[in-house]
């Protein structure tokens, strides 16, 4: 089975169709896996032949007509997405044969051609090839981007313990390992529960194996439970410190905080303030270095990703508005982000200007030398922009941070790259910047 560069996803770009049904697939070939071996253990059927025939060929039938759709179906791999005659020969060289194999109505085989009591009942767990599929669909399951990736694994995972654990317990009773003249729901509760202590190698001993074939299946079960135990308590283990790895990160980088704090002999109200900052960056997520994980990815998608993250405050900006996407691209590349606490002082007044922020999170005021606060700005809306305009002219007002403020600066040196590099965002630049300079001097001449 060429399984190696196969890699079938639940991309964005699969039908709701397929979703489906591949959903629909699995479910039956797990409903199979566990509705046949319980069966063939506890006999609970026998009085309903024809039942038991007609949900074995409506399955079967089901899993065929999946086979049937796969050869029309477009197929994701390591070399992209195939189509027509490509998408049909790489079925064939990979899952065709497992597929088919485990879609047969094997129980309706068995009965028409096959003495029975021989080889009726083993034949039938051919079905179990099935399972193959449900292998492919759970790893794509668990990849699928999502913020749930932990959730979806241990579902996942508990969802073959749980296939095993029934298993191991049908065949726990089609080797007699429970007292005979229980009825069905208490013969497979008893072997449940002997799967269940040998799987998690507690073993009370209450159950035992008293024949040869008993003792041989009990080994065989002992040996797949502590390589499945050492997996459970392995993979548990992995997932718990993974979904609280950034929290555990955060909490060394406070604990290396506080002792070069007391190290330094800080005053309490600056240890304060300090740990403070740190606690803002943790609850708004600005402290999860979300710039190196971006930086593994494409310039293009870098660009993609400001663009999404930014486009709804830069196009509240006058200058910018109905601006091309290139030039949008430009000017969040040279996005630099900055946080500050209540009180700072972000803009002072007369100095020259060499920026222009963007307000992501938090408030501002704007304070006149003589009137006081004038204005308070919040989430989405920017100050500073003469500075790009005039770049001679000195700030006007003091800006404070009010609250805990994450802001977005454009500095003048970008922007100027980016009106050399458009000479039409140029020249409406300019147009704009002739409006705001003859406003803030009627406002200067009105104070």
């Amino acid at each position: 089975m060429k399984s190696k560069e196969t890699k079938i996803t639940l991309s964005e770009g699969t039908s709701w169709f397929w979703k489906f049904l591949d959903w629909l697939v699995v479910s039956v070939a797990v409903f199979r896996s566990v509705e046949l071996p319980a069966i063939v253990a506890l006999k609970f059927l026998q009085s309903a032949p024809l039942l038991v025939l007609s949900v074995n060929l409506t399955t079967s039938l089901l899993l065929i007509f999946d086979i049937l759709l796969r050869f029309q179906r477009p197929v994701s791999t390591a070399r992209g997405t195939l189509h027509g005659k490509q998408a049909r020969l790489h079925y064939l060289e990979t899952y065709f044969f497992w597929d088919l194999i485990g879609s047969l109505p094997w129980g309706f085989i068995s009965n028409l051609f096959l003495p029975q009591g021989v080889w009726s009942e083993p034949i039938s767990f051919l079905c179990l090839f099935r399972l193959a599929r449900v292998v492919v669909f759970s790893k794509d399951f668990v990849r699928t981007p999502s913020r749930f990736f932990i959730a979806r694994r241990l579902t996942v995972f508990l969802l073959w313990i749980t296939l095993v654990i029934h298993l191991l317990a049908c065949g726990w009773i089609a080797v007699d390992g429970v007292t005979h003249g229980l009825t069905a729901g208490h013969t497979y509760i008893r072997a449940l529960y002997w799967s269940v202590t040998t799987v998690s190698t507690t073993g009370f001993g209450d159950i035992t194996p008293k024949t040869e074939p008993q003792m041989i299946y009990t080994m065989l079960a002992m040996i797949l439970g502590a390589g499945l135990y050492a997996t459970v308590v392995a993979n548990v283990a992995s997932l718990i410190s993974r979904s609280d790895s950034a929290r555990a990160a955060f909490d060394s980088k406070i604990e290396r905080l506080n002792t070069l704090m007391k190290y330094k002999n800080m005053p309490d109200s600056l240890q304060k303030q300090i740990l403070g900052y740190h606690e803002y960056l943790w609850q708004t997520g600005l402290g999860h270095d979300h710039d190196d994980l971006l930086g593994d990815l494409s310039p293009g998608l870098r660009r993609s990703v400001g663009l999404f993250l930014n486009r709804h405050i830069l196009e509240q900006i006058p200058m910018l508005r109905g601006a091309e996407t290139p030039v949008l691209h430009r000017l969040i590349s040279g996005l630099t982000s900055v946080v500050y606490t209540p009180g700072d002082t972000i803009i002072h007044h007369g100095e020259p200007g060499s920026a222009m922020y963007l307000i992501n999170r938090g408030e501002v005021e704007v304070v006149d030398p003589k009137q006081g606060v004038v204005a308070t700005l919040g989430e989405g809306e920017y100050f500073g922009e003469l500075a790009l305009l005039d770049p001679d002219r000195p700030r006007l007002a003091d800006v404070r941070a009010k609250t805990f403020c994450a802001l977005s600066l454009i500095d003048r040196e970008t922007f100027s790259l980016v009106l050399e590099q458009f000479p039409d965002f140029a020249a409406h630049v300019r147009k704009v910047a002739a409006t705001r300079i003859a406003e803030s001097d009627l406002r200067a001449g009105q104070v």
